[in-house]
């Protein structure tokens, strides 16, 4: 009896010890699913690990688009904090570009007037933009733009430099947002 009671609590130990490594899901397949109707979503990959903003205050998802004497202006943004007390944020658009286009595609160079940007913020203040390199620039791609509704979506990815040359690879973007005038 003290056998069959030793085997029963050895084999409940061995099976509590094992992993099950089917409940590991790809980082991907944790972002929120692409929507076009103004969710309020924004995530994306920095480096393969999941991005998602907080969902209040500063880190909140905002998107801008405004004309100006047929001069149009685009922001996205996103902030978030995580668990340590550095925040990140991600944010690209536009300055004083041509009207935005459903189903076009935009390349993310530089931040300067008539072209569209990308930028990822650690912290305070250190900013790592994306590559004036026309050879690899990030892209910007509108899925869905409702003036009347007021609803921007879309996907994006861009690759920026650290101080130190070394690559921080922002994919699999996504957002679909409200935007302010």
């Amino acid at each position: 009896m003290k056998t069959l009671k030793l085997i029963t609590l050895c084999m409940l130990l061995l099976s509590a010890s094992c992993k099950d490594d089917d409940d590991n899901v790809a980082p991907v397949d944790q972002l929120p699913p692409p929507t076009q109707t103004g969710e309020g979503t924004f995530a994306c990959l920095i480096n393969g690990e999941v991005f998602t903003p907080d969902r209040f205050g500063q880190g909140v998802p905002r998107a801008f688009y405004q004309n100006v004497n047929f001069a149009f202006t685009l922001s996205i943004s996103a902030s978030q904090r995580g668990d340590v007390p550095i925040m990140r944020s991600i944010n690209f658009g536009g300055i004083d570009v041509n009207p935005i286009e459903e189903g076009q595609t935009y390349e993310l160079i530089e931040f300067a007037s008539g072209n569209f940007f990308a930028e990822y913020r650690l912290g305070g203040g250190l900013f790592l933009n994306t590559s004036p390199n026309p050879s690899s620039p990030g892209r910007l791609t509108i899925t869905n733009f409702d003036p009347e509704n007021f609803i921007i979506s879309g996907t994006f990815e861009f690759t920026v430099l650290d101080d130190e040359g070394n690559e921080i690879r922002i994919t699999e973007g996504r957002f679909d947002l409200r935007y302010t005038t």
